[in-house]
């Protein structure tokens, strides 16, 4: 009876320290029982007119990777005045959109956050992020590690208002005026998309830039800088640890970064006598590059380019990070194209699949998950 009693106790002590210790730490989302392919695509017009029907600003193409169609199936107001970045983060379950606020025809410094309904991916209001020093943002990029949630925020910077990084904790529970965690300036570094690479202890983030230097921006370990709340840190204070900078390939704009394809991509474009040759820059073995420490230019291994590829200004891109992948995806603010590309497209080449669209789409964000469409 005394033994029985006792493989009782190991046994209910092995479930509990099961249910207390196999509670996932790292940062990768459950896996989806169905495959997931949703792009999220942000427009920036607003409708002026209050009088007429306001602009669906989310567009949502589902599935993205479908051999047969690639149409919108859902599309959505998310009362943002004029869309710019956005972010689908399957950890935080939210979407985070900012506003755009170009030509000051329209003042919202805030970012709008949504659920997303797990079967069908549309979103439903959920909170805001409302501060006056949000007024041009571009990247946003989410991370969260070990309870703590945080958003990071890029924005352009106004007036005497330097270019900076905002950090907001536990996004997810504003309904209204925020006020953001810490601050970091980035001087002569002009911001656009943001992306974190995890890894088991600290998180590197990196930032497309442009301005004194051309490139991606990495800030290591972002994280463990533990400063006081409401801190701001100047870009002497905490400068990025490696600029890996791209050289005559005009302005820089989004990214994505797949591990599994050991892939890059960025979206870049030159202006020439008021025309726009846009190009999607494509880096293979790119691992090595983002763990550089110092700067260094770096050099695309493939350019999609031309007049069939119908890049004129792209301005973000996103890669299918799935194995067994096949796709990447652009957004281009002057065709008002979205188009899709193989991964291992190169030169002038026509997209796989495209959508024309009537507004302006700047944005992208890819929720991917569960298996890949194959042919």
């Amino acid at each position: 009876m005394k033994s029985l009693t006792t493989y009782i106790t190991l046994l209910l002590l092995a479930i509990v320290t099961c249910l207390t210790s196999c509670v996932r730490e790292d940062d990768e989302p459950a896996l989806a029982k169905v495959a997931i392919s949703r792009l999220y695509v942000s427009f920036s017009d607003y409708q002026l007119d209050e009088g007429q029907t306001p602009y669906n600003n989310i567009d949502i193409i589902d599935p993205a990777d479908s051999l047969t169609h690639f149409e919108p199936s859902l599309s959505y107001n998310s009362s943002t005045k004029g869309g710019a970045a956005i972010l689908f983060n399957p950890i935080a379950k939210y979407i985070f959109q900012s506003s755009a606020n170009e030509g000051g025809i329209v003042k919202d410094t805030s970012i709008q956050v949504m659920t997303v309904n797990p079967v069908t991916g549309a979103p439903a209001s959920n909170g805001l992020i409302s501060n006056g020093l949000l007024t041009r943002v571009r990247g946003l990029a989410y991370h969260y590690n070990k309870g703590t949630e945080n958003l990071y925020v890029a924005d352009l910077g106004e007036g005497t208002r330097p270019p900076s990084i905002y950090l907001f904790q536990r996004p997810g529970s504003y309904r209204g005026k925020a006020k953001r965690n810490q601050q970091i300036s980035l001087g002569k570094l002009v911001p656009w998309t943001m992306a974190f690479k995890n890894a088991e202890d600290n998180s590197d983030l990196y930032v497309a830039v442009n301005g004194e230097k051309k490139g991606l921006a990495i800030f290591k370990d972002i994280l463990r800088k533990n400063q006081p709340a409401d801190s701001v840190l100047s870009e002497t204070a905490f400068p990025p640890k490696a600029v890996l900078t791209i050289a005559d390939q005009g302005e820089i704009r989004g990214f994505s970064y797949s591990a599994r394809q050991d892939l890059l991509a960025v979206a870049s474009y030159t202006s020439t006598g008021g025309t726009n040759v846009g190009r999607i820059l494509l880096f293979e073995g790119a691992g090595a590059l983002l763990a550089s420490s110092g700067d260094r230019a770096i050099q695309a291994t493939r350019i999609i380019t031309g007049a069939l590829t119908g890049l004129k200004r792209p301005l973000d891109v996103a890669i299918d990070n799935r194995d067994g992948a096949k796709y990447l995806y652009v957004a281009d603010a002057d065709t008002k194209i979205v188009s899709r590309f193989l991964i291992t497209d190169k030169d002038n080449v026509e997209p796989n699949k495209k959508k024309q669209y009537s507004l302006t789409p700047v944005a992208l964000s890819l929720d991917a998950r569960g298996p890949s469409e194959i042919d």
